[in-house]
């Protein structure tokens, strides 16, 4: 069993110190019990014996060698491990499990009728381990019983003696309390604040004319903010256009605030007639709508220069995974004459602002 672990982190790290029971060495073994039983009257025969393990104990038995004695061995199992171990450290050898054999047998006397009888047998058992198994401290160690089975057969060799052969199972591991350190880290927030949990808010990330990490719809790659790029709505400004992304980074009892920044492209002539709709829409773990919040600004409240414009959600459902934003142009396929206004819409963020 390892003992010391030799690493080095890249960064510095905060660990706190606890007590764990570290598993030593474990086996199963069998244990035979024979012996003969007088009842207390004579008998037709034994109808049946039910049987049970009770106080089961065990007592570790520790050796002392000198470190030279056993180095070969271990040095090949767990290379660099025990510079923990010195010379005088202790070993577990070998367990000595004791309890007792319970047993209440069912018979039928001579006037037919059925009585019963217990008898309690003690028990010993020596476990040999395959080979000494090294702790730090005697007195952190422990046998921790993991089930037991126990059966038994039975021969009635006279009216009242009965001939028994007891079978029982014990699976035992040596464990020992072992004060550890182990990295930790804070609680997450809740509501981190200034965090965008969309992906590629810039819409820098492009393949042809359909963003990488969003969903879109009659959108081509325009000029955005700060000499970037930006999802242009309405390659054909006579059908209705979108751009949408869904995320798992939202929190149940947050509020959210979704924001994105948009500016109207004109064809000349100009006639700009269309709605601009932003909405998010959460969902549980099984895709079904929880709450929907939607905003729209018709075509005379977007500019020809970038404007930011945003929505706020109120506190999120508790059953909500997950969430989908989306920003769409809406038009009239039938309208006379056509729309041919395009928006570009880029720097989109979803964060929270508060709950929980």
């Amino acid at each position: 069993m390892p003992i010391e672990f030799i690493f080095t982190e890249p960064e510095q790290v905060r660990c706190m110190k606890i007590k764990v029971p570290v598993v030593i060495a474990e086996s199963e073994t069998q244990v035979v019990v024979d012996t003969t039983f007088c009842l207390p009257e004579l008998a037709k025969k034994v109808d049946h014996i039910d049987v049970m393990v009770q106080g089961l104990e065990a007592d570790p038995v520790f050796v002392h060698e000198n470190e030279s004695t056993w180095s070969i061995s271990m040095s090949k199992k767990w290379p660099h491990q025990f510079e923990a171990v010195h010379a005088g450290s202790a070993f577990v050898k070998k367990i000595i499990v004791h309890g007792i054999l319970h047993k209440q047998i069912y018979y039928v006397n001579q006037e037919d009728t059925v009585k019963h009888v217990g008898e309690d047998i003690p028990f010993t058992k020596t476990i040999e381990l395959r080979e000494p198994e090294p702790v730090l401290d005697v007195d952190d160690v422990e046998i921790q019983f993991h089930g037991s089975k126990a059966d038994v057969t039975w021969d009635l060799v006279r009216a009242s003696r009965l001939q028994q052969t007891g079978v029982i199972i014990v699976k035992t591991k040596v464990v020992e309390q072992r004060q550890i350190f182990v990295q930790v880290c804070p609680s997450p927030e809740k509501c981190p604040k200034g965090v965008n949990v969309l992906r590629d808010p810039c819409f820098e990330q492009w393949i042809g004319n359909t963003p990488l990490l969003w969903g879109a719809t009659n959108v081509f790659r325009a000029a955005g903010r700060n000499g970037g790029f930006g999802a242009g709505l309405g390659l054909d400004p006579t059908l209705p256009a979108a751009v949408f992304q869904t995320t798992r980074r939202v929190m149940p009892g947050n509020v959210y605030r979704f924001c994105f920044w948009a500016q109207r492209l004109q064809i000349l002539p100009p006639n700009c007639d269309f709605t601009l709709e932003a909405m998010i829409s959460f969902f549980d773990a099984e895709s079904n709508l929880v709450d929907t919040v939607t905003q729209s600004w018709d075509d005379t409240q977007v500019p020809t220069t970038f404007r930011q414009f945003c929505l706020d959600t109120g506190p999120v459902s508790e059953t909500v995974s997950y969430a989908l934003v989306r920003v769409a142009l809406q038009v009239d396929p039938n309208a006379t004459p056509p729309n041919n206004c395009q928006v570009v819409v880029d720097d989109a963020s979803l964060m929270c602002v508060g709950g929980f």
